[in-house]
C-alpha cells in the first residue's frame, strides 16, 4: 500500500508537501469559500476498487489571496491559523511550526519553520489523537456512488485550509485546499499465496500430514485493523489447527489456529485473525503462516481434495489464491485359483506396512464408499479383516503413494492359506489398481525349515529295510 506516501513526496508541491505554501499571513484577506478534495482510487494488485473510507481532521484555517472572478479559489498565497490554544500548543510543541499570537488576541498565526519539511513528515507528527480531537472541523465522506457500490472516486466540500485525511485502507495525507484539489490515490493490499509439500496422503495421517504454508505480504502503508485469513477446504480434507506464526524467521506475537468459520455442502472454511496492533507492528513485513493438513473419511479416492487461502482487510477481500489439491489411494484385490483363474470368495486379509512385523493398518468397512478404509483413531480399536465378495473382489482405500502388504488371514475353503505377506505398490494413478491373489487347493506342502519331504524318505527308507529283512527271514527258513 504505497498509497498517499508516494503521493507525498511525487506530486505537485502546491498540492501536496505543505513547503513555503504556509507563507506570512496576508494583510488583505479574502472572504472564506469552499473548496474540495477529490480522491481518485484503485487497487494496483488487481485493478478492482474497493469499499473506501476516508476522515479529513481541518488542523489550521487560511485566509486566501487571489480569487478569481467565479469566486472559485486559485493555488496562492495564503496565511495559516488556528483559533484554537490548544492547537497552538500543539503545533509548538511539534518542532515544526512556528505559532505566534494575532495583534488583536484573536488567533495565532501559523508558519513552516523550515520550508523544505515534507508533507509525510507533517503527517506523522499531525496524526495523533491530541490532534484529531482539536480539530477545528472533522467528517467523512466514501466512494460509494447512488447504487452504494464502491466508484473510483470520492469528493467531499470543505473549507480552505490545511488537512490531515486518513483512509480506511491505512494511507495517509497532509495537504492544502487553496483550491480544489484532486489526488490521484494508488492502493495497495495486503496479499496472499498459498503452497503445500504433498499432493498424495493417507486418511488420517498424523505422523507424516501435509504441510500447508499462507504468507501475507502487508504493505508499507497499513491501516490499524485486523486481517482475517480464511482457508477455504473442501469437506474431504481437515485442516489441523495449530498455526505457526513468523515473521522474518521469529515467532509472532499472540496466539494462532484456525477455528471453523462456516460448514457448506462441499466445503469447510478456516479461519484466524492477525491482531490490527500485529498488522501495524508489521508493516511492510510478511507474515508466514505454517500448519498441516490430512484427509478425512470424507475423502473420495482418486478425487483432488482442494484448499484455497484468502484475507479480508476493512472492507476488502482477496480474491482466493490458487488451488493446491491432496488425493488419497487404495486398490482392488481379486482373490482367484491358481490353476484356472476362477474368482474365490471366503478370503480375509489384513494390511501392514512392513513384508515380516511392522504395523498393521487398521481398517474398517465404509458402506457409503463400498470399500474398505483406513481407520481414526477411534475406529481403529474396532478395525476388522478385509473381506473378498462373493465374485473374490474387496476394495481398501484412503492410503498413502508407497509400498504397503497384505496378510491372508483366513483362506478360501479348500485352498492353502497363503504364509508369506504379499507387496502392493500404490503409486499415484488416475484408476485403482487390482492386486490378484492366487491360492491353491490340495496338501498344505510345509515350508522351508520343516520336516519337507524328510518323512516321506523315512517311510520309505522303512518299508525297503522291511522288505529285505522279509527276504532275509524267508531264505533262512527255506535253507533249513
Amino acid at each position: 500500500m504505497k498509497g498517499f506516501k508516494k503521493l507525498l513526496t511525487g506530486i505537485l508541491a502546491a498540492t501536496m508537501i505543505m513547503g513555503a505554501s504556509i507563507t506570512a499571513m496576508a494583510t488583505d484577506a479574502q472572504t472564506t469559500a469552499t473548496t474540495s478534495i477529490t480522491i481518485t482510487n484503485e487497487n494496483n494488485n488487481s485493478g478492482d476498487v474497493a469499499e473506501i473510507t476516508y476522515d479529513y481532521y481541518q488542523i489550521l484555517k487560511a485566509d486566501v489571496k487571489n480569487v478569481s472572478n467565479d469566486g472559485a479559489f486559485q493555488t496562492g498565497t495564503a496565511a495559516y491559523y488556528v483559533e484554537s490554544k490548544t492547537l497552538a500548543d500543539l503545533l509548538t510543541n511539534t518542532g515544526l511550526f512556528t505559532v505566534t499570537k494575532s495583534a488583536d488576541n484573536s488567533r495565532w498565526n501559523v508558519e513552516l519553520t523550515d520550508s523544505k519539511t515534507t508533507a509525510s513528515e507533517i503527517v506523522e507528527k499531525l496524526n495523533t489523537d491530541a490532534f484529531k480531537e482539536a480539530a477545528s472541523a472533522h467528517g467523512t465522506f466514501d466512494n460509494l456512488g447512488a447504487d452504494n457500490k464502491a466508484t473510483k472516486t470520492a469528493t467531499v466540500s470543505v473549507e480552505p485550509g490545511y488537512y490531515l485525511v486518513l483512509s480506511s485502507l491505512g494511507t495517509k495525507a497532509a495537504l492544502q485546499t487553496l483550491g480544489n484539489v484532486t489526488i490521484n490515490e494508488k492502493n495497495e493490499y495486503p496479499t496472499v499465496t498459498k503452497d503445500e509439500d504433498r499432493t498424495v496422503d493417507s486418511m488420517f495421517d498424523t505422523k507424516t500430514p501435509i504441510n500447508y504454508t499462507v504468507t501475507v505480504k502487508i504493505p508499507a502503508s497499513v491501516e490499524n485493523k485486523d486481517i482475517v485469513v480464511y482457508d477455504k477446504a473442501t469437506v474431504g480434507l481437515t485442516i489441523n489447527p495449530a498455526v505457526t506464526a513468523t515473521v522474518d524467521g521469529a515467532a509472532l506475537t499472540g496466539t494462532y489456529a484456525w477455528s471453523v468459520s462456516e460448514t457448506i455442502d462441499t466445503h469447510v472454511i478456516y479461519s484466524l485473525t492477525i491482531d490490527k496492533a500485529v498488522v501495524t507492528a508489521n508493516a511492510g513485513k510478511t507474515i508466514v503462516l505454517e500448519y498441516t493438513g490430512t484427509p478425512n473419511e470424507k475423502a473420495v479416492v482418486l478425487v483432488p481434495e482442494k484448499n484455497t487461502a484468502y484475507i479480508k482487510y476493512d472492507n476488502y477481500t482477496s480474491a482466493e489464491t490458487k488451488e493446491v489439491t491432496v488425493v488419497t489411494l487404495g486398490f482392488n484385490i481379486l482373490k482367484v485359483d491358481g490353476v484356472d483363474k476362477k474368482p474365490l470368495t471366503g478370503a480375509e486379509f489384513t494390511l501392514w506396512d512392513d513384508e515380516k512385523d511392522g504395523n498393521e493398518i487398521k481398517l474398517v468397512w465404509d458402506a457409503k464408499a463400498n470399500a474398505y478404509r483406513v481407520a481414526n483413531a477411534e475406529e481403529a480399536a474396532n478395525g476388522v479383516h478385509v473381506a473378498v465378495d462373493e465374485n473374490g473382489e474387496a476394495t481398501i482405500i484412503g492410503l498413502d503413494a508407497k509400498q504397503y502388504y497384505l496378510q491372508e488371514e483366513v483362506a478360501p475353503t479348500g485352498y492353502n492359506l497363503l504364509t508369506v505377506r504379499k507387496p502392493v505398490t500404490v503409486s499415484e494413478t488416475t484408476e485403482l489398481q487390482t492386486i490378484t491373489v492366487e491360492n491353491n487347493s490340495g496338501s498344505v506342502l510345509p515350508s522351508t525349515g520343516g520336516i519337507g519331504t524328510t518323512i516321506f524318505y523315512i517311510f520309505g527308507g522303512v518299508l525297503i529295510l522291511a522288505g529285505v529283512a522279509y527276504f532275509i527271514l524267508r531264505r533262512k527258513a527255506l535253507a533249513e
